[in-house]
């Protein structure tokens, strides 16, 4: 069945998340200030009630529509690590392989995705924040990360200039 739901993110500070079943643009839930100028809201593909949010911050957080309140895990640590000015994280995605799934992100000046496990364990506070599990830079002169798409286990990376990069693990 496909998710009726629709998010939406906006520079207002704005995530919205919209019920197309509904008449109108009804939004059925709303987060406020989750980030500085949030522009990403990812659904999971295998999930009606999960998705990923992004902005000019230096955090991607993971929600469950059925509690708002906080996110269930934020991920940091996807920024470039030389210390210039934040970026903005260029659309993260959801990243299965094999049992384990993961989530990736790029971004401005970063060169590189980010991976970051996506487990379920949010048992105490120290596990709702989570590092960069994995880094890969791309190939020199790819330029900036941009948006990435994702089928069965490959990847595919737009980079400067409007080249695609397809990427596949190893095994």
């Amino acid at each position: 069945t496909v998710n009726p739901l629709i998010a939406s993110a906006s520079d207002d500070g704005l995530v919205g998340i919209h019920d197309m079943r509904l008449s109108g643009s009804d939004t059925v839930a709303c987060l406020e200030d989750s980030h500085t100028r949030p522009h990403s809201a990812v659904w999971k593909p295998s999930s009606d009630s999960i998705f990923l949010t992004a902005g000019l911050d230096d955090m991607i957080k993971l929600w469950d529509l059925r509690n708002t309140r906080e996110p269930v895990v934020s991920f940091h640590g996807h920024v470039p690590m030389s210390g210039r000015k934040l970026k903005r994280i260029h659309r993260p995605t959801f990243f299965n392989e094999g049992s384990e799934s993961f989530i990736l992100s790029g971004g401005e000046n970063s060169h590189a995705i980010s991976m970051f496990q996506e487990h379920e364990d949010t048992s105490d506070a120290s596990s709702r924040l989570r590092s960069v599990f994995s880094r890969g830079k791309l190939p020199d002169g790819s330029g900036d990360v941009g948006s990435m798409a994702v089928h069965s286990n490959h990847v595919a990376v737009t980079v400067e200039g409007g080249e695609v990069i397809i990427l596949t693990p190893q095994s």
